[in-house]
């Protein structure tokens, strides 16, 4: 390819909207007149445009319409219509269930408005100085010549993230991105949040598996009647494995891929090792169509250099340019591309990974951003006008920060590695709509850490994937022993909670369950006091019959010098029966409980909880129960109500 062709990769797939006739970037670039509005776009994309004696709607991009179970633009956009002149409401709650990589541009005599897909996979830029709006920055400033941001500083990507910028800043003055759930006013440039317009409710885990399932299945169906062949990458990630699972019906129209690196000197080099191992399994035992591909590192030379200088101007921040190349050299450019990453809205990423307060504030904005900007004026300053531009006080119920890395982390930073390969294919992400990330966030709080979704997507719908670890060498099997592992009743059916004694704080969680064995702790390094998680597991016991369960429990942290920072708690039916302090003893504890109750169906609590404000000395992990079995058998004859409780532990103490 000669740098001349390169230059048609400019804004490939693009658009430009403004209030005047300008130059489109390239001659072949279409053009629609919409009121006072000049719409430029590259051909590659559909675009449909329809009108009322009112109102009127532009629809751009890959659009499914998953409540009537369609692709035709002509009803998507008369549903729009139809329901726009309903009321504003109405139109919101129909794009909920759109599907897709889009934007949609509507308005009427009076207004317009312009909005994007569900996580902004479809970027729009917008100038809060002249009615230019476009899905590149730089195209934006090409046209409004509004020069270097004195905001923010390019620099930043070495001092504080190589993937992030603050907020919804671009290096340009005064054009920003528009994050998702966010809408722009076009006549005024003020920006205002659409969605959430409710609480969300928590919902069964079986019923979130079953809509996500039929959702995601369907829109495969619908795309397979336009596409012979889908792009699928794959990783030994849980991700691209769920995906896998609900495309299951259609691996024969997909060619899978993975990509892996040569002449590359990183830390990381290991995970693409793993990855491939993994992979290369999989592929074999499923006879997936498959194919790695290669990313050089030493390639450096003229053709690459061409290529590198028209694409840093397509994107924000770079992600992989040399994939990028390898995917329009190696692809043809009419399929698309099936990928997985914002299945992460769903799994608190950002309060696993960071102490967060329960409602956010600017400074937490600063820490998930970079722990070495929290004193930087600039940094802050960012942050409050993103906080104050997103309204980030408006969401209802919902966990700021799982909004935060929806709009923030997806927003910004995944749309722009989607618009890196834009110049090879298009794409295409199953979950990309409200309505399955809305189900994804229904999961219960101590499930959406665990990714319990995932695995149960998996289950469902191809339960082999998940003979293979995720992210890592070997599998269960290697690891199984009947006589050990199968005894003791299942403790797949235990439900997790979080929280704090006063009610004031989220507290997150990790645990791990395993069919008939678990683990969990508080994820905080320093728990305060009051914070707790607790596992109730439901026993089938029969009413008016005597019942023993023997419970096999070990903290594995000891320290008797430093005892009184978390304990443990046994309850029966919410009766405290027994507690101990963590830090005096590693060994299993064998706890006996008889009793016999007039009714059935107990329940049995285990809780770890914090007794003071503890050190950040990784308290929460050191608080770790390992549940290695729990037994239930017919208990010996017993008084009605009485009660009978010991241990092994000489550090339990038995409540009376």
């Amino acid at each position: 390819m000669s740098t001349d062709k390169y230059n048609e990769l400019k804004y490939k797939r693009g658009f430009l909207l403004t209030d005047r006739q300008v130059d489109a970037p390239h001659a072949h670039w279409k053009y629609l007149s919409i009121d006072k509005y000049h719409f430029y776009y590259d051909p590659l994309n559909d675009v449909l445009f329809k009108d009322t004696a009112d109102n009127w709607v532009l629809l751009f991009g890959n659009i499914i319409d998953i409540r009537s179970e369609t692709m035709e633009k002509q009803f998507i956009a008369s549903e729009a219509l139809r329901l726009l002149e309903v009321s504003e409401i109405a139109f919101f709650d129909y794009l909920d269930e759109l599907s897709g990589r889009y934007l949609i541009f509507y308005g009427n005599k009076n207004t317009a408005k312009i909005l994007s897909d569900a996580a902004g996979l479809r970027s729009i830029f917008y100038s809060t100085e002249q009615t230019v709006i476009a899905s590149h920055s730089d195209l934006v400033n090409e046209v409004t010549n509004s020069g270097e941001s004195t905001k923010v500083d390019r620099e930043w990507l070495k001092t504080y993230s190589s993937s992030l910028i603050p907020g919804h800043f671009t290096y340009y003055h005064n054009i920003y991105f528009l994050t998702p759930n966010t809408l722009l006013e076009v006549n005024t440039t003020n920006v205002r949040r659409f969605f959430p317009r409710e609480d969300i409710e928590i919902k069964p885990m079986e019923q979130i598996v079953e809509e996500i399932t039929a959702l995601s299945k369907k829109q495969m169906e619908l795309l397979s009647k336009s596409h012979k062949t889908f792009l699928f990458s794959l990783t030994g990630g849980i991700d691209s494995r769920t995906t896998l699972a609900l495309a299951k019906d259609f691996k024969d129209k997909c060619h899978f891929f993975t990509y892996r690196k040569e002449n590359f000197n990183s830390s990381k080099l290991n995970a693409f090792i793993i990855d491939e191992s993994i992979v290369k399994e999989m592929t074999y035992n499923l006879d997936l169509n498959h194919e790695f591909l290669t990313i050089d590192y030493n390639l450096k030379d003229q053709d690459f250099i061409d290529f590198t200088n028209v694409m840093n101007r397509n994107i924000t921040i770079q992600h992989n340019l040399r994939l990028a190349k390898l995917y329009l050299d190696s692809f043809p450019s009419n399929l698309i591309h099936i990928r997985s990453n914002v299945y992460e809205i769903g799994t608190m990423s950002y309060r696993r990974r960071f102490k967060l307060p329960k409602t956010p504030t600017v400074e937490s904005l600063v820490l998930i951003y970079s722990k070495e900007a929290k004193d930087d004026q600039r940094v802050y300053d960012a942050f409050k006008q993103f906080y104050e531009t997103i309204q980030l006080d408006q969401i209802h119920n919902y966990d700021a920060f799982d909004l935060l890395y929806w709009e923030y982390r997806m927003g910004t930073w995944h749309s722009q590695i989607i618009s890196e390969s834009d110049v090879a294919h298009d794409t295409f992400v199953l979950i990309n709509v409200r309505k399955i990330i809305k189900l994804l966030l229904s999961v219960p709080l101590s499930e959406k850490q665990d990714k319990t979704v995932l695995k149960e997507l998996i289950n469902k719908n191809w339960p082999i994937l998940n003979y293979w670890e995720v992210n890592s060498l070997g599998n269960p099997t290697a690891h199984y022993d009947k006589q050990f592992d199968d005894v003791g009743i299942p403790l797949t059916a235990a439900k997790f909670q979080s929280g704090s004694i006063d009610g004031q704080r989220i507290v997150p969680i990790r645990k791990k369950v395993q069919t008939r064995r678990m683990k969990f702790c508080l994820e905080e390094s320093s728990p305060l006091e009051g914070d707790f998680v607790e596992a109730v597991i439901p026993l089938k016991t029969e009413a008016n019959k005597s019942s023993h369960c023997i419970l096999h429990l070990r903290s594995p942290y000891e320290n008797i010098k430093l005892k009184g920072r978390i304990k443990y708690q046994i309850f029966l039916n919410n009766r405290l029966l027994l507690e101990e302090d963590v830090a005096c003893w590693r060994e299993t504890n064998q706890i006996s409980l008889k009793w016999k109750k007039a009714s059935g169906k107990d329940k049995l609590k285990i809780k770890v909880l914090s007794m003071r404000d503890c050190e950040d000395w990784a308290w929460g992990k050191a608080g770790t129960i390992l549940v290695e079995k729990i037994i239930l058998r017919n208990g010996d004859k017993i008084e009605e109500d009485q009660l009978q409780v010991s241990a092994t532990s000489p550090f339990s103490v038995i409540q009376k």
